[in-house]
C-alpha cells in the first residue's frame, strides 16, 4: 500500500536552487542533511513509518525516501529509487517539488 499525506503542516517549502548550491559548496555533505530532513518531514507528514537517521545510509536511505516520497509525487517508489541510482538530482527534484506543492497547499 502506498503512503499517503496525513499532515500537510509537517512539510516545509525548500528552495531547489539553494539546495543545489549548498550541495556544491559543501562538496556533497548537504545531501546527507537533505536526506535526513526530507525523511523526517515524510515521517511526520505521511502514514509511512520511517526512522530518519537511517536515511543518511547510502542505498537504504535512498529506498526509504523514495518509498515515502511516493506520497508527495506522482511517481512510484521504484521509479524514484532507480532515479536516485541513475541520476539522483532528478529524484531529488521530484520529491522536493512534491513537498513544496504539499507545503503550499496544492
Amino acid at each position: 500500500m502506498s503512503p499517503t499525506v496525513t499532515n500537510k503542516a509537517a512539510f516545509s517549502k525548500g528552495s531547489l536552487g539553494k539546495q543545489v548550491g549548498l550541495t556544491v559548496v559543501t562538496l556533497g555533505f548537504y545531501s546527507f542533511y537533505w536526506m535526513y530532513n526530507t525523511a523526517q518531514q515524510l515521517d511526520q507528514g505521511t502514514d509511512a513509518d520511517l526512522n530518519p537517521i537511517l536515511a543518511v545510509i547510502p542505498l537504504l536511505g535512498h529506498w526509504i525516501v523514495a518509498d515515502a516520497g511516493e506520497a508527495v509525487t506522482d511517481q512510484s517508489s521504484i521509479v524514484l529509487f532507480l532515479l536516485f541510482l541513475i541520476f539522483a538530482p532528478v529524484s531529488w527534484f521530484l520529491i522536493q517539488s512534491g513537498i513544496n506543492d504539499v507545503a503550499a497547499g496544492a
